[in-house]
């Protein structure tokens, strides 16, 4: 009986790696439509209360600014895009599985290029198993906006220095603009391009042409308006990324800080790893292809493979900083197809079940487990998450308060300067969100971070300034809301399948002037 089993089963398993040797293009588009559909659906099912990356975005992307004391602007206009696209909040969760999925694809069209489809199918699964490309991606953010932008960015600047076309080049410009767009850690992107163009043989003739011109005219002008904002701001998103990255205080940490980022990139990138190594292990090195475009192409994956984590790597080196493990997001986008180029992947049966086995047991294990900890880890310990928060609930129930104390629609709502997993913001930025009202932010009560608040009118309509941490009002409300009353904390119960502590919101009333 167990063998007819394994009998039954051996076929089919056999049948699926044959059509994807014969088809890998198929292959691909049915992956990336079951990715988008799966990481789509399930934070929808098991997800109460939106992810913190998408109430901020949602919250503070409505306002349309040039710029944000804390990022660029592209990933919040897109939040807001989705919303009122769709009418509806959840909206926003396409927005991550999308993201991943385009970035797939673009490193999908490379590997056409530069290497043969079944290598370059088998790049693509080996991302699958990356952290930052599925269980992180259901929150869309800047991180994950990087992802579709970094690979498309190495499409293009390929396909332009390969083929010479002038609309590869200035979309090069538009990607790498966009890019900077989300975040300016793309500068780890455009250095090692830059080298390339600037070092590379093959890729020097360019510099013959137009084209680098063009895409540098390109970029600049697609990136003009908010380096403006920067300039009038003086850099402010800049000074909130140096607050993030951790100083060495100590000798021994200008050594550790570097081991201990590279050790959680190699955390994330483990089941990639293991993924690639079925295949590659033990298999023989590609020899250099013997023609000059063979042989940039190697070159050229190469660089966006390590180039961009080298150069982080170096920067936080000297600078004595210690990396968040999350700035890794894009960095490693096209090492699977570095090494797919480098390293002949097995064609032996065998081999190849394992990976199909490995590559099932990654689709199906990631969103089980994903599902897991949002459904079963309150079982565990009393841990806050901000996908069970009382988000509705504490909405309902500060809009109707305030409706009943003033008769007038909630305007304004103010988080506060907490510095402790969004401590300060997210209640707040929860009732912009939820609120049938979907009143204004002010960022950490600040009028000076928030220039879409006008202050005489804030005056006149009065706010809500709500907060989870201290109960007593902070020094910088009260200095900025004088006529603030704070008022009994509210306690809500989380969405969790087993009762834990519930969720405790602070808040204070600033009424409207007379």
């Amino acid at each position: 009986m167990e063998q007819s089993i394994v009998q039954r089963k051996q076929p089919a398993i056999a049948g699926v790696i044959a059509f994807a040797c014969r088809a890998p293009g198929r292959v691909v588009i049915w992956l990336l439509g079951l990715h988008l559909v799966v990481w789509t659906v399930l934070p929808v099912l098991v997800c109460p209360n939106l992810q913190l990356d998408l109430v901020e975005g949602l919250a503070l992307g409505k306002e349309w600014q040039l710029g944000y004391w804390k990022h660029p602007p592209l990933p919040w206009w897109i939040d807001d895009l989705a919303y009122r696209a769709a009418g509806d909040v959840h909206a926003v969760y396409l927005l991550g599985p999308l993201a991943a999925a385009i970035a797939l694809y673009a490193v999908w069209r490379l590997g056409l290029k530069i290497t043969s489809p079944q290598n370059a199918l088998i790049a693509v699964l080996a991302l699958e198993g990356l952290h930052f490309f599925n269980f992180t991606a259901v929150k869309f953010n800047h991180d994950v906006l990087q992802l579709p932008l970094w690979a498309l960015t190495g499409l293009f600047v390929y396909r332009a220095i390969t083929a010479g076309r002038t609309v590869d080049w200035i979309l090069s410009g538009v990607w790498l603009a966009l890019a900077a767009w989300t975040k300016y850690s793309v500068v780890a992107l455009a250095v090692p391009i830059g080298l390339v163009l600037l070092l590379d043989p093959f890729a020097r003739r360019a510099w013959r042409t137009s084209g680098p011109y063009l895409m540098a005219a390109a970029s600049l002008t697609t990136f003009l308006p908010h380096l403006v904002w920067l300039f009038e701001n003086d850099f402010l998103p800049l000074q909130y990324a140096d607050v993030r990255a951790r100083s060495a205080m100590h000798w021994y940490e200008w050594l550790g800080f570097p081991l201990r980022w590279t050790a959680s990139q190699l955390f994330f990138l483990l089941p990639t790893i293991a993924l690639l190594a079925i295949v590659l292990a033990r298999s023989r090195r590609n020899e250099p292809p013997r023609d000059a475009a063979g042989a940039f192409a190697r070159r050229y994956v190469t660089a966006l493979a390590l180039g961009p984590f080298v150069f982080v790597t170096l920067v936080l080196a000297l600078l004595g900083r210690l990396g968040v493990a999350m700035w890794g997001y894009p960095l490693w986008t096209f090492m699977p197809l570095a090494a797919a180029v480098y390293f002949a992947p097995t064609m032996d049966a065998v081999r190849l079940r394992l990976f199909a086995r490995a590559c099932l047991v990654v689709l199906v294990g990631m969103p089980a487990a994903y599902a897991a900890v949002e459904l079963f880890e309150p079982f565990l310990r009393d841990r806050p998450k901000a996908t069970q928060f009382p988000g509705k609930l504490l909405a309902e129930a500060v809009t109707r308060q305030w409706r009943e104390m003033t008769g007038m629609p909630l305007a304004y709502v103010g988080g506060a300067d907490i510095v402790s997993s969004g401590a300060g913001e997210f209640a707040a930025n929860t009732v912009a969100v939820y609120s049938p009202d979907r009143p204004h932010v002010v960022v950490h009560g600040e009028p000076a971070l928030s220039p879409w608040i006008d202050p005489a009118d804030l005056a006149r309509r009065g706010a809500v300034l709500l907060w989870e941490g201290p109960g007593e009002m902070l020094a910088n409300l009260k200095a900025t809301f004088p006529r603030a009353e704070l008022q009994p904390p509210l306690t809500l119960p989380r969405h969790t399948l087993y009762p834990r502590s519930p969720a405790t919101v602070n808040y204070a009333i600033v009424p409207p002037q007379p």
